[in-house]
């Protein structure tokens, strides 16, 4: 996870996403963002500096180690965002929680105009919860591009074994299908991936807040690759289309 990324990298990451925010503040005057894995609220406060109080940024972090309000204002000085003059004129700046974005979002139905994540969601042990939590949380005009971590893990200029390069797994029936194209075929989701893994094309997954998103899968593992070798990041998430029942392998009926 990257905890430095400026709003520029919102644009590469997400195309017109800021085009978009732009849009609808003329529209509606305000508008409220999550940024959902802020780190170091480098891009919430690139968004107060070109936005002013027309945004309402949350950002979330896992710990206050991810980055907290303080690194926040260190960070916009240093990156030379805001001058510490200009600091101290900010009547409302971004606000920071903490939560697992594995689990349910500390946030009400239709809360967020917007919501974008960059480098987390990679990080989550159940990654379909938390997109369903995005389709929750949005306003029935919102709109959410979330970085999906597709592609294959590449650390350190160093590929990972074989059967570890993936951050996603989805399996219907004993065929595995590919996210990407799992998540096309989901009413109120888009998914976008132009670089395949690689450089600054748009790469994202898209939800709306037209339709309340279900997925249809089931998490049957969370794989976290820090605990198999230290230099691995990130952690892999197993799907299946089964729902109904419970899983009960063969060779284990009839034994306790």
């Amino acid at each position: 996870m990257a905890k430095d990324r400026p709003i520029e990298k919102v644009d590469a990451y997400f195309g017109d996403f800021t085009k978009q925010i732009a849009r609808v503040v003329k529209k509606k005057g305000k508008v409220r963002i999550l940024d959902a894995g802020c780190g170091f609220g480098v891009a919430m406060m690139g968004f107060v500096k070109r936005f002013g109080d027309k945004v309402e940024m949350v950002g979330y972090n896992y710990s206050k180690k991810d980055g907290d309000i303080k690194k926040m204002k260190q960070q916009a000085i240093e990156k030379g965002i805001f001058t510490k003059k200009e600091l101290k004129e900010i009547k409302k700046f971004p606000k920071i929680i903490y939560c697992d974005a594995s689990k349910k979002l500390p946030f009400k139905d239709n809360t967020f105009d917007f919501i974008y994540s960059m480098a987390s969601l990679y990080l989550y042990d159940d990654k379909i919860f938390f997109l369903e939590e995005c389709s929750r949380i949005l306003k029935k005009d919102g709109l959410a591009r979330i970085s999906p971590g597709f592609g294959e893990h590449n650390i350190y200029k160093k590929k990972v074994k074989t059967n570890m390069q993936v951050y996603w797994q989805i399996w219907n029936k004993g065929e595995e299908v590919k996210m990407w194209d799992y998540a096309n075929r989901i009413k109120g989701v888009k998914a976008v991936w132009k670089n395949k893994g690689k450089g600054d094309k748009p790469m994202y997954i898209e939800i709306t807040g037209k339709h309340k998103v279900d997925f249809k899968l089931r998490l049957i593992a969370a794989i976290d690759f820090n605990f198999i070798y230290e230099k691995w990041l990130g952690v892999k998430s197993i799907y299946t289309t089964q729902l109904k029942g419970e899983f009960k392998p063969h060779w284990k009926v009839g034994m306790r």
